[in-house]
């Protein structure tokens, strides 16, 4: 799965889970572009800072997401990361209310990234799998376009872990 979406795409595709207030990149396949990430799978990342961990905290019970909100301290990676708990908090709802999430230089200055959940057999979302690629290639009209492609990538590994099709909101 993640070998077609980083063809189709040309970028490194990831695949992450969630390890208490942070996400954990649990595979990752370098795509076809000239320049490529070299962040290794296995490593952990700060969730409010990542498409891949704000799919993660979406999915979070509502008591849960209040109780990360208290508990985490929204550290600045970049000059982009959001740091603003209300700014944060509209973030999360945007991407419940989408089922999307993208991450504009947040992360890693130079870097774009866009993600959606993957379900499980439940319903349940699990996981995360998402596209990233350097801000000089993957621009924001492109971001957007590649989030369809990511979500199909999404649909179809959820499919193969059994949940039927789901579109739109998450929970």
């Amino acid at each position: 799965m993640l070998e077609d979406l980083a063809r189709e795409t040309g970028e490194t595709s990831h695949l992450a889970i969630r390890s208490g207030d942070d996400v954990v990149v649990a595979a990752k396949v370098a795509g076809t572009g000239a320049f490529q990430l070299i962040d290794r799978a296995g490593g952990l990342r700060p969730a409010h800072c990542t498409a891949l961990g704000k799919i993660l905290l979406a999915v979070l019970p509502e008591e849960r997401f209040r109780q990360f909100m208290i508990g985490t301290r929204l550290e600045p990676r970049t000059p982009k990361t959001i740091t603003d708990r209300e700014r944060f908090i509209q973030e999360i709802a945007q991407v419940r209310e989408s089922g999307i999430a993208f991450d504009d230089g947040e992360y890693l200055p130079e870097v774009r990234c866009v993600a959606a959940p993957v379900r499980d057999f439940t319903g349940q979302v699990t996981a995360a799998i998402g596209i990233s690629g350097p801000v000089w290639r993957l621009s924001l009209p492109l971001l957007q376009e590649m989030s369809a492609k990511v979500r199909a990538a999404a649909d179809q590994l959820s499919a193969e872990l059994g949940a039927k099709a789901f579109r739109g909101r998450i929970e």
